[in-house]
């Protein structure tokens, strides 16, 4: 007889860690396996191809009454465009495979598709196929999408450099106060909780900043922050094999997110590090580019926030805007350990 070990003990990550050195058969053009926000091929030509695919269940990420069909079918479509984009690539094909429940409408059906052709349209996406059957119980959406990126160019994890600034694409936080107000745990006036809401429902893929970004020469890996700040920016410190140093007072605070913390008694900062689904890019640049970068985003119209700076080492630690400095762990988001 023995114990069997359970997910909880090792979570998603260690899940993942056990069961990506089973996944190359075939070696031959495979740049980038399990483990970076999308799979990376080598294919014919200047570009690699790009494959990512995200699972969304119901009554786990999300449920039926939160918003319209539209919507939730624009989620489900924006989660894997944004690791397209945290790769610094452009979105070519979708496929979407559903487990349908026998009770569900179709005309919800209906809008679930309208919605993610919509948002597919605006990135010039196409809706190719996938697969459908049915469901005893929830609705799930399973979503895949293909892409490209200049071989030259492409962002991964693992290539973080000690010296690099650490910076990120837009503010954190605000899915995850939009969260607790969905989840009833929270009574807020409507011009704090709607813009908090919307962060859940409805983010927006970083594609143009990815692109911008990849070719720019100066960003050296990304990840997408699906997990929380602390989770991601943890994963490309250790696949990087570097430390982190983040300085709170250079961490953005959105007004919703400081209205939000202060009608709850939080620290915005500690919501930041442990929420996710905020779909921003957090990225590593090159010391000597990062001022100048800056400068050249705002003027596209960008956002790109500098919040630290990758050390030799091991860890992560934030110094507090009283200079104190205390070290952090990943404390986002695990399905299984949640």
């Amino acid at each position: 007889m023995y114990n069997a070990m359970k997910l909880k003990e090792i979570g998603e990550f260690g899940f993942i860690d056990r069961v990506a050195p089973l996944g190359r058969i075939r070696a031959e053009g495979v740049v980038k396996g399990i483990g970076d926000d999308c799979a990376v091929v080598a294919v014919d030509g200047p570009d690699y191809l790009l494959v990512t695919t995200d699972l969304l269940v119901e009554r786990v990420h999300f449920l039926m009454d939160w918003a319209p069909a539209e919507v939730i079918g624009r989620k489900a479509l924006a989660v894997n465009l944004s690791d397209i984009a945290a790769c610094g690539g452009i979105p070519l094909d979708a496929f979407i495979s559903l487990a349908i429940p026998e009770d569900l409408d179709v005309e919800w059906l209906d809008g679930f598709y309208q919605g993610m052709r919509g948002l597919a349209d605006s990135f010039r996406v196409n809706l190719l196929g996938g697969d459908t059957t049915g469901s005893k119980s929830d609705l799930v959406i399973n979503v895949a999408v293909t892409g490209r990126v200049p071989c030259d160019q492409v962002l991964l994890r693992h290539t973080a450099r000690e010296g690099d600034v650490i910076a990120i694409t837009g503010p954190l936080g605000e899915s995850a106060a939009g969260l607790e107000i969905l989840l009833g745990k929270l009574q807020l006036p409507p011009q704090v909780a709607a813009p908090l809401v919307a962060a859940h429902l409805e983010p927006r893929p970083h594609l143009p900043e990815g692109r911008f970004l990849a070719s720019s020469g100066a960003c050296t890996s990304a990840i997408d922050v699906s997990d929380g700040l602390s989770s991601d920016l943890g994963h490309l410190c250790q696949d990087s094999g570097v430390a982190a140093v983040v300085y709170e007072d250079r961490i953005p605070v959105s007004l919703p997110l400081a209205r939000f913390a202060e009608l709850t008694s939080r620290n915005p900062i500690e919501i930041i590090l442990s929420g996710g689904e905020d779909y921003v890019l957090l990225v590593a640049l090159k010391h000597n580019m990062a001022e100048d970068l800056q400068r050249r985003a705002h003027q596209q119209g960008m956002r790109l926030h500098p919040i630290g700076e990758f050390i030799a080492g091991r860890g992560m630690e934030l110094v507090r805007r009283n200079n104190t400095r205390e070290p952090f762990g990943p404390r986002g988001w695990d399905h299984f350990r949640a």
